[in-house]
C-alpha cells in the first residue's frame, strides 16, 4: 500500500502512471470531474490500452466539453465514456497492477497543487482483502444506472457549458469578490511556493485567530445566551456577544484567578481541553444565580449603554477630553493596563503612590493628546477602525491599526481595542479583551491571549 498525499509525502498520481503500463491489461475510472485529457486518457491512448470511465452527470457539467469530444471523436469501443448521477468516487483501477481510492479528481490542481489523500493498493493487496470483488460490484452498479456519451447528449452539454460561460463572465467581478475573502486563508497549494511576506503572513495569521476567536465567543453566546441559562435580571434585548463577555467575565474572576491574583488559566486549560462543552455547562450553573448586585449586572445594565451610545460615530467625533476619560475608564483592558503602567509613561511623578482611578485617569488625558501621528488623533483611529469601510473588515482595521505608525495609539493596545470595537458595535462584535480570551482557554478552548 502507498499513500498518496501530493507535495506533502512527495508522492503523486503521476507516478503510477510511469510504473503501471507493463502490468494494466485495461483501466477503470470511476472519477466524478474530469477537466484534462493528459492526465490519464491520452496515456491509456499512447499506451494502448483499454479504457472505461464514468463521469459525473449535473447541470455544472462536471466532466469539460473537450473531455468529452475527444472520447467522441475517437469513436472506439476500446476507450468509453459514460455519465451518471448522484455520482462522487475517485478510482482508478490499473487491471493487473492496482488500484487507487482516494480524494483526487481528474484536473491538473488535484493532480498537483491540492491537498488530496488517497491509497494505492497494488493487485495482490486487494486480492488478498477481497477488495478486488468489491470494486467489480462498484463498477457494475455504477454502469447499470449510467448512460453512454451520445451524440444528443454531447450537444446538450455544449449548450449547457455556454450558458455557464455567459454566466461566469456576468457575474465574475462578484465571484471574485467572494473568493477574495480573508475569512478563509489565501493559499496557492501546494505545488506553488508563496509569494507573500512575512508580514502578510503575520496579518493573516492575525486575522485566522482573531475571527476564529469571535466566532467561538459567539457559540459561548448562544448557549449562556438561552433564557433557561442567564440569569433572570439579563433582558431578552441584551445582545450575545456582550452577555458572553460578562459571562467570561464572571467566570474569570471567580474561578480563574485565586485568592493572590494569580491567573490559573492555563492549568484549567489542559484540564478542559478535551471537553469544553461541560465546562461551559458547569460554569452556566453559577452565572445563573449571579445576584443582581453583581458588577456583571452593572456592565450589562448600566456601563453597556453608555459606551454603545459614546461610540456611535457622530457622538465619537464630538467626544471631549473629559468624556473621553471617563469612557476609557469603563473600558476593562485599559483599566488593567492602567494598574501596571509606570507613573513616568503617563506624566505622573515617580515614587507617589495613586489610585487606580487616578491612574487611569492620566492614561486617558495621555492617550487623548498623544500626537496625532500622519495627521490622526486617537479619535480619527478609533473611527476609521469602527467605522472606516465594510464592518466586516473590522478585524483588517484592528491589524492595519496596531503595524500602520501613522494609526498606532500610544498605551492603547490589541485588547483595550478589541473590547472598545465590542462595545460599540454588539450586534456585530463580541468584545475581546485579554481577560476574555484566558477565559475562554480556561474553559479549554485553545485561543490566543494577546497582550496589551
Amino acid at each position: 500500500m502507498k499513500l498518496i498525499l501530493n507535495g506533502l509525502n512527495g508522492s503523486y498520481l503521476r507516478d503510477l502512471l510511469e510504473l503501471a503500463p507493463d502490468k494494466t491489461e485495461r483501466v477503470d475510472a470511476a472519477v466524478a470531474y474530469a477537466t484534462e485529457n493528459d492526465l490519464l486518457f491520452s496515456w491509456c491512448w499512447d499506451n494502448s490500452i483499454p479504457l472505461r470511465y464514468w463521469g459525473r452527470f449535473d447541470e455544472q457539467v462536471p466532466v469539460s466539453i473537450p473531455v468529452l469530444e475527444k472520447f467522441f471523436s475517437r469513436r472506439s469501443g476500446r476507450y468509453t465514456c459514460k455519465l451518471v448521477r448522484k455520482f462522487h468516487p475517485k478510482v482508478i483501477w490499473w487491471r493487473g497492477f492496482g488500484a487507487y481510492i482516494g480524494s483526487a479528481n481528474l484536473t491538473q490542481s488535484a493532480w498537483w497543487n491540492n491537498v488530496e489523500a488517497g491509497v494505492f493498493l497494488t493487485e495482490d493487496e486487494m486480492q488478498v482483502e477481497g477488495h478486488d470483488l468489491d470494486l467489480e460490484t462498484m463498477f457494475s452498479e455504477i454502469d447499470s444506472h449510467a448512460a453512454p456519451l451520445t451524440e444528443e447528449l454531447l450537444e446538450l452539454l455544449r449548450k449547457r457549458n455556454a450558458e455557464l460561460k455567459r454566466r461566469k463572465i456576468a457575474q465574475k467581478s462578484s465571484d471574485n469578490a467572494f473568493v477574495s475573502t480573508t475569512l478563509v486563508p489565501h493559499w496557492e497549494g501546494l505545488a506553488r511556493v508563496g509569494k507573500k511576506t512575512a508580514n502578510e503572513r503575520k496579518r493573516q495569521a492575525f486575522l485566522d485567530e482573531w475571527n476564529s476567536t469571535l466566532q467561538i465567543i459567539r457559540n459561548v453566546g448562544a448557549t449562556i445566551s438561552k433564557k433557561e441559562n442567564r440569569p433572570a435580571w439579563v433582558g431578552d434585548d441584551v445582545p450575545l456577544g456582550v452577555q458572553a463577555d460578562q459571562f467570561l467575565h464572571a467566570y474569570y474572576y471567580t474561578n480563574v484567578i485565586d485568592e493572590r491574583r494569580r491567573s490559573n488559566f492555563e492549568a484549567l486549560f489542559a484540564a478542559n481541553r478535551n471537553d469544553p462543552d461541560t465546562a461551559v455547562q458547569l460554569a452556566i450553573r453559577f452565572w445563573q444565580g449571579l445576584p443582581s448586585s453583581s458588577d456583571e449586572y452593572r456592565a450589562l445594565n448600566e456601563i453597556a449603554p453608555v459606551l454603545r451610545g459614546a461610540f456611535e460615530r457622530d457622538r465619537l467625533k464630538r467626544l471631549t477630553e473629559d468624556e473621553f476619560v471617563k469612557v476609557l475608564s469603563d473600558i476593562h483592558a485599559a483599566s488593567e493596563y492602567a494598574r501596571r503602567v509606570s507613573n513616568r509613561i503617563v506624566g505622573l511623578r515617580n515614587g507617589v503612590t495613586y489610585t487606580i482611578p487616578e491612574k487611569m485617569d492620566a492614561l486617558a488625558r495621555h492617550i487623548y493628546r498623544g500626537p496625532a501621528r500622519g495627521g490622526n488623533s486617537v479619535i480619527d483611529t478609533l473611527d476609521f477602525i469602527l467605522y472606516g469601510g465594510s464592518a466586516t473588515e473590522v478585524p483588517h482595521r484592528l491589524w492595519d491599526t496596531m503595524n500602520d505608525p501613522t494609526r498606532r495609539i500610544d498605551l492603547l493596545g490589541i485588547s483595550s481595542l478589541g473590547e472598545i470595537v465590542g462595545w460599540a458595535l454588539p450586534d456585530l462584535y463580541p468584545p475581546r479583551n485579554g481577560r476574555t480570551s484566558k477565559a475562554l482557554r480556561a474553559l479549554g478552548y485553545d485561543v490566543t491571549v494577546h497582550v496589551g
